[in-house]
């Protein structure tokens, strides 16, 4: 296990029974603890001194008393740094009790993201700080030994090592610490392993670091969205094209990056490369969002720029209250163009010679929207 802090202003190794430890502080608390190679050559902050700072002394003689099994809980300051979701896995861990195990379907729950076990277990493998986050307290499904980046015949150890020590303690001897605060990311600061932790049945969107809600759609929506997709399709099939037509839900990683992931209502994607099975990876040539009330706003002010950035050659959106088409053809400008629904509007990537009507849509979403 590797250290994950980015400064350590003191570090020092500790010898244990589960071999060397590395141990490092940035002056106020202890920012990692992971297992090294005895033969790890690690820079030293004071030449000659085993102990580095006071802070580090007080953690090894901690770590003193748990492995000759007087002490079932640390007194020791942490700084803990990472993604939402990891920092609420890791909350989770510190309230195992010791010489108790969780599932990683445990912790899910726990946290209130039940299908998000195996993000659990990516979260349980970046544990920075061993021992005092009991990572090792998380086993697999029936109690199954899993998943340990310091080894099974470790996290077997421990696991024995405490349950031992915990049948010969009254209950009264155990010592509660409390979790460190979580810490939510500022605004920007998302992540896809972020996006990807969120419970299935959560929609969001994800567009440089920032996460918009997406409410669930309404029938209207729904219906606009198959219409104008089936008429792609079934243009593109006339053509024999190659291209792709899509509807949502599907995730387009825009920016080819990590902090954008967006879920276009409908899109057209003509180099098959980007295709993969998780996502389309890369801007689709037509992007076309059915505007409504959660996501007007973003539609029409982030959206555009964003797109075009992007490389997308044509971005509609669909007012189905006001009637209208707003059509960008930023290959040719960037200026909006806007149509009513009242006759065919060309899709600008095919040369004009696709036109998607709008008659049947608009019959079929007007008594719904009425109705509201």
């Amino acid at each position: 296990m590797k250290g994950q802090n980015k400064i350590a202003l003191y570090r020092t190794c500790y010898e244990s029974p589960i071999g060397r430890l590395c141990l490092e502080e940035d002056g106020e608390a202890l920012t990692a603890l992971y297992k090294v190679d005895r033969e790890a050559v690690l820079p030293s902050s004071t030449a000659g001194e085993r102990f580095h700072s006071e802070l580090l002394r007080r953690t090894c003689m901690e770590l003193d008393e748990y492995f000759a099994g007087k002490r079932i809980a640390f007194d020791i300051p942490l700084h803990l740094h990472g993604t939402v979701f990891q920092m609420k896995v890791w909350n989770a861990l510190r309230e195992i009790p010791y010489g108790e195990t969780r599932s990683y379907s445990d912790i899910a729950r726990q946290i209130g993201q039940p299908k998000a076990c195996r993000a659990v277990g990516g979260a349980n493998n970046k544990n920075p700080i061993l021992l005092l986050v009991p990572c090792h307290r998380v086993v697999g499904k029936g109690g199954a030994l899993t998943g340990f980046a310091c080894g099974l015949d470790i996290k077997e150890y421990l696991l024995k090592m405490e349950a031992e020590n915990f049948s010969r303690k009254s209950a009264d001897e155990i010592v509660c610490e409390a979790p460190f605060e979580y810490i939510p990311k500022r605004d920007g600061g998302y992540t896809l392993e972020d996006y990807y932790a969120l419970p299935d049945d959560q929609r969001v969107e994800l567009i440089d670091g920032v996460f918009y809600d997406m409410a669930a759609p309404a029938v209207s929506h729904q219906i606009a969205s198959f219409h104008i997709g089936r008429q792609l399709a079934d243009f593109i099939d006339t053509q024999n094209g190659v291209c792709l037509p899509l509807i949502s839900p599907v995730d387009v990683q825009l920016d080819c990056d990590d902090r954008t992931m967006v879920q276009p209502d409908v899109l057209v994607v003509c180099d098959r490369s980007k295709v993969i099975n998780r996502c389309i990876y890369g801007a689709p040539d037509l992007v076309i969002e059915v505007l409504s009330e959660s996501t007007a706003r973003k539609d029409q002010t982030i959206k555009p720029a964003k797109y075009r950035g992007a490389g997308v050659r044509e971005y509609w959106m669909i007012d189905l209250r006001k009637e209208k088409v707003i059509l960008y053809d930023f290959e040719h400008g960037i200026d909006p163009i806007i149509f009513g629904m009242d006759k065919p509007v060309s899709v600008r990537i095919f040369d004009g010679k696709c036109k998607i009507r709008f008659d049947e849509l608009r019959e079929e979403v007007r008594p719904l929207l009425a109705s509201r």
